[in-house]
């Protein structure tokens, strides 16, 4: 069933997001309408403009973020040139269908370590604060389901480590990404 255009999800992606909020969030719930509701979900627009994941935010308060995510692409922010990212925010990523892999990065004494990592359906991703990474590849494009389950998040406090250089610089707002957003999501116009 198509949401919106760039966005299609089946009965097979909704159980198994279901059985996933059973398994790790049972205090969530989730039904085929709001599933199949354009106004539940978001497309996350690339460098490019395109959409290159789909969120639906389950919930979102202060202290917890809930949330699936539909993968079609990786997050390379920096197109090919490696540019990773950490997050304001600790998460547990439940891989539900596909995979995907990830590049880590930490600042160990002034040295930038690397890391490759592969997720498959069935395992979790934990990303703690101080780890920078970025998804080099979705083993299944637009079939590739995780459930975030995010802490509390500081606002502003995130950004890219320089690889080369093993600098931190803050994130500064992109000012297409709120066009690009609208352009990808009618219901946003």
């Amino acid at each position: 069933m198509e949401i919106i255009p760039g966005l299609i999800v089946d009965e097979e992606m909704y159980d198994k997001a279901v059985h996933g909020l059973i398994e790790h969030t049972p205090e969530e719930k989730l039904t085929w309408e709001s599933f199949t509701d354009e106004h539940s979900w978001l497309l996350i627009p690339g460098l490019d403009g395109a959409g290159y994941k789909a969120e639906l935010v389950l919930r979102r308060e202060k202290d917890r973020t809930i949330k699936i995510n539909l993968w079609m692409a990786p997050d390379l922010r920096a197109g090919q040139t490696p540019a990773p990212h950490n997050h304001p925010w600790e998460f547990h990523a439940h891989i539900l269908m596909g995979g995907y892999t990830e590049q880590r990065y930490q600042l160990v004494d002034g040295k930038v370590r690397t890391e490759t990592q592969i997720h498959e359906a069935g395992g979790q991703n934990h990303l703690p604060l101080d780890i920078y990474h970025e998804v080099t590849k979705i083993h299944a494009p637009a079939r590739t389901l995780t459930l975030m389950v995010c802490s509390g998040g500081r606002k502003g406090d995130w950004g890219y480590l320089n690889t080369e250089t093993a600098v931190f610089a803050a994130n500064q707002p992109d000012p297409t990404f709120k066009a690009h957003l609208q352009a990808l999501n009618p219901r946003l116009r």
